[in-house]
């Protein structure tokens, strides 16, 4: 029997919970949501509470607390820290699941950064997870068209939210018989908190001139 971790928040993050529990062969070992849990979105521990009770729930929000080796796959959505490689090398696979095109928009904000940049594309994806900032290679992503002109960063995120899931719902239960792929360097940018006052009207959920959106 697999056993299984998810780390991370709300509701993609809770779906991600009822995929791996209703796969053959795999159990939902052990749950760390993000401390604390945003007050926007679904809390994952009240999820799990309610329709995953054998599951390990782990609130203090550290990976550390996730022995290493104790859990065969662990996927991270939308987890708020770094992972570290005495858990990534304990653990035979551990996947991401992001909300933005990779390697385009590898760090914060991808859905932000994608408004900003007057893309016409987005997407989700998810990867294996090493060392670097969501470098590691592709298992399975997500595209859809976006229109800057009138979509508002949370039109986009929620648009993201449900191809993610998704995605989510069509990787998860293949993952043994993907051939992961590597990521093209050459188009590789990557976006830090520390870069978030360029974002300039696209840093908040809408813009402040904003008529209404979709």
């Amino acid at each position: 029997m697999k056993r299984a971790a998810v780390l991370g928040k709300g509701t993609l993050a809770a779906h991600a919970c009822d995929v791996l529990a209703g796969l053959d062969g795999t159990v939902l070992d052990t749950v760390i949501p993000n401390a604390p849990e945003p007050q926007w979105d679904a809390r994952l521990s009240e999820h799990v509470a309610q329709h995953h009770p054998d599951a390990r729930l782990l609130t203090s929000g550290d990976w550390r607390d996730l022995e290493p080796g104790r859990c065969d796959l662990v996927v991270s959505v939308l987890y708020d820290r770094i992972i570290g490689r005495a858990l990534i090398d304990a653990t035979t696979k551990m996947v991401n699941c992001h909300p933005g095109r990779l390697p385009q928009y590898r760090g914060a904000r991808p859905v932000n950064w994608a408004l900003r940049n007057g893309e016409h594309l987005h997407g989700a994806t998810l990867h294996l997870i090493d060392e670097g900032v969501d470098t590691g290679p592709i298992l399975g992503e997500v595209t859809f068209s976006i229109w800057p002109a009138i979509d508002e960063v949370r039109d986009v995120w929620h648009r993201t939210m449900r191809h993610a899931r998704l995605l989510l719902s069509d990787t998860l239960p293949n993952l043994d018989e993907i051939t992961p792929r590597r990521q093209d360097e050459a188009l590789a940018v990557t976006h830090y908190s520390r870069d978030n006052h360029r974002l300039g009207d696209r840093s908040d959920w809408t813009r402040a001139t904003s008529t209404g959106s979709t």
